[in-house]
């Protein structure tokens, strides 16, 4: 900008030189020389300074340019890694939620598992001896409805018979028998029932007539049970006051055993 300037001043001085000196010089003079040259020199520079402007135009438009790219470029690269991260955060939690839903399914299959393996045993394992005998009822004074409960056991293989309630629960299904004796006092009666759940399946009556002290009655019973079926001797009806009677020579009785298993 001074150089220009500087030589405005230069082309103006010079002008009002040649101006007065026009009338006395001639062409061809030092002055007219000198006129040329500076005029020349004058245009050299303006053009330099516009080339000049025109560089730094295209410095700038390409700095510009230069800025603008790299901003798109980081712009990119952060929109990227952003995906980047979206995608490494949302790929982590499927790759969670599959592996627990996989290690629920496994809890899952190994209780199943459990439970088949439980289930099976059951069903082959070979059954054991099942052997029971009891004696010495609790009552000796009846009602009807009683379940006997034979209070004293004398055997008891495989741990079916269950001394608090008189109930022999099936551990296997099969065919069992069972036997009950009942010794009753003279001129009384007693009608009993071989129970299964509930359900009657063998019933049997004594009615003492004679007049001896007591007397024993057996009565035998078969048939097939599933399994946790629950068999029981219950009083279908009976005299009052004592009607049974236990004594060193002869015993109230109940026993059972497993004669055949079905599974």
């Amino acid at each position: 900008m001074v150089s220009v300037m500087f030589l405005a001043v230069c082309f103006t001085s010079l002008a009002g030189h040649i101006i007065t000196s026009s009338v006395s010089e001639p062409q061809c003079s030092k002055f007219h020389y000198e006129e040329k040259l500076l005029e020349k020199m004058i245009r050299l520079e303006i053009a330099v300074e516009a080339i000049k402007k025109e560089i730094e135009n295209s410095q700038n438009q390409a700095q510009a340019t230069l800025d603008d790219l790299k901003g798109e470029r980081n712009i990119w690269q952060n929109d990227l890694k952003a995906k980047s991260d979206k995608r490494s955060t949302d790929l982590a939690a499927a790759i969670q939620e599959t592996k627990s839903k996989v290690q629920e399914e496994i809890k899952t299959l190994k209780v199943e598992k459990d439970k088949w393996n439980s289930e099976l045993k059951e069903f082959v394992r070979i059954p054991e001896l099942v052997l029971f005998s009891a004696r010495n009822p609790k009552q000796t004074t009846l009602h009807t409805g009683l379940i006997l409960v034979f209070g004293e056991v004398l055997m008891n293989e495989g741990g079916a018979y269950n001394k608090d309630n008189g109930v022999f629960t099936v551990p296997y299904a099969g065919v069992y028998t069972f036997s009950v004796q009942l010794c009753v006092l003279k001129h009384k009666y007693v009608d009993i029932a071989f129970m299964a759940n509930n359900i009657a399946f063998k019933m049997s009556r004594v009615n003492r007539h004679d007049t001896s002290g007591a007397s024993c009655f057996n009565f035998d019973a078969v048939t097939m049970f599933r399994f946790n079926d629950e068999v029981k001797i219950k009083i279908l009806s009976c005299d009052s006051g004592d009607i049974l009677h236990e004594y060193t020579n002869y015993w109230n009785t109940f026993s059972g055993r497993l004669v055949y298993a079905t599974s």
